[in-house]
């Protein structure tokens, strides 16, 4: 056999063992491991896995981001509503305060009707309800207390008019 024909048959095998070793970095292999790397597509493999793993924490770091925008959004938004709803508890207030004044003017000429004490006894549960939510602002509770002190406001409307 010419020793042209030996080579191959003595190269097969280191390039198979240097092959077996290409899970270093290219810098750090020799030459049969760099050849059999080369030749066996691992570095390829490897760049592509490489490529695909920082595209994945890419994709994370930018959901992560995402996220934390959403949380902040809502956060700030959340803080909005609860200042709206103190807003809203101190305009029921000053209603509160209102009512009461013209609940007195008219109870003034009928100090024992039952109809004006209901009303009394109304206006102090909506003000206690309120001082309550006022503790724990929040828009829903706002808003429940506002339609009650409205529906309030009419009946002691309809009472003045009596």
């Amino acid at each position: 056999m010419s020793a042209a024909r030996r080579l191959p048959l003595l190269l097969a095998p280191l390039l198979a063992l240097g092959a077996c070793a290409s899970n270093q970095p290219a810098s750090q292999r020799g030459f049969f491991s760099g050849i059999g790397a080369a030749i066996s597509g691992e570095d390829e493999r490897q760049a592509r896995a490489r490529e695909a793993e920082a595209a994945s924490a890419e994709t994370r770091a930018l959901q992560a981001r995402a996220s934390a925008i959403q949380a902040e959004q809502r956060q700030a938004a959340s803080a909005s509503a609860v200042r709206d709803a103190e807003r809203r508890l101190a305009a029921l207030n000053t209603e509160i305060a209102r009512m009461r004044r013209e609940l007195a003017d008219v109870r003034a000429g009928r100090p024992n009707d039952p109809q004006g004490a209901a009303l009394q006894n109304r206006i102090e549960t909506l003000d206690r309800e309120r001082a309550a939510a006022a503790q724990r602002p929040d828009p829903a509770t706002a808003q429940r207390l506002e339609r009650q002190g409205q529906e309030l406001s009419r009946a002691l409307e309809a009472y003045g008019r009596l």
